[in-house]
């Protein structure tokens, strides 16, 4: 019975308990939209990223959603190599004044994610030619406590070089297209793909976790218009 009941009955469960988070109080929200910009990116001591009021690298994915007041459904993946990731897509929220939507990924041995595939309560493929496979009440609970080595955030608006300046002069600038190009900030543990045809993409982790998030960037980029 449980293989049959999918993840998002376990995200149910703790509405209840997020419910102050979502409403918060005024004073709060300010404080929230003077510094949720995507550009505001510090270290912490602990050397994990802090951006939009979490420390990406060391922040669990149901503290993420507690911090972000923010509810989502994380799901396992599968390439067609064979190679197994999880994530969580979080739908459209104004982090001060800009809108964007995140996605989340959660680090863990590939055993761990392996039995998640075996545990599934469901497959779906998706347009990447990737298997979506839905998770367990026990899988999904494992999820909440993974930490989030990744967050991409993805902006509602488009950005142009003006705005692009805000975050400062890359320490590495990547070629893609002949109008995309990946900013690298290694100590802020941060990578931009800006493109002047399409919608740009933020990518955040600790700094220790650069080289790895540099190796993840995609290498094809599809230009994608509002």
């Amino acid at each position: 019975m449980n293989k049959v009941l999918t993840g998002s009955l376990v995200v149910g469960i703790i509405v209840a308990s997020l419910f102050w988070f979502l409403s918060g109080n005024d004073k709060e929200n300010k404080a929230v939209a003077a510094t949720g910009l995507p550009w505001q990116v510090s270290t912490t001591a602990n050397g994990a990223t802090h951006v939009l009021g979490v420390d990406i690298g060391e922040t669990t994915f149901k503290e993420l959603m507690f911090k972000l007041r923010l509810l989502a459904e994380p799901a396992l993946f599968e390439t067609p190599e064979g190679n197994l990731f999880l994530e969580a897509s979080f739908g459209k929220k104004k982090f001060g004044v800009l809108e964007a939507r995140l996605i989340a990924e959660m680090e863990a041995d590939q055993s761990v994610f392996k039995m998640m595939k075996e545990d599934n309560a469901g497959r779906d493929s998706t347009p990447s030619n990737h298997w979506k496979y839905s998770l367990s009440i026990e899988s999904t609970k494992v999820a909440n406590d993974l930490r989030v080595w990744r967050l991409v955030y993805l902006p509602i608006a488009d950005f142009d070089l003006k705005q692009m300046k805000f975050f400062g002069e890359p320490q590495e600038k990547i070629q893609v297209t002949d109008n995309a190009q990946y900013w690298l900030y290694p100590k802020k543990g941060m990578a931009l793909l800006w493109d002047k045809e399409g919608k740009e993409i933020f990518y955040y982790a600790a700094p220790k976790d650069f080289a790895r998030l540099k190796k993840s960037l995609p290498t094809k980029v599809v230009t994608v218009r509002s």
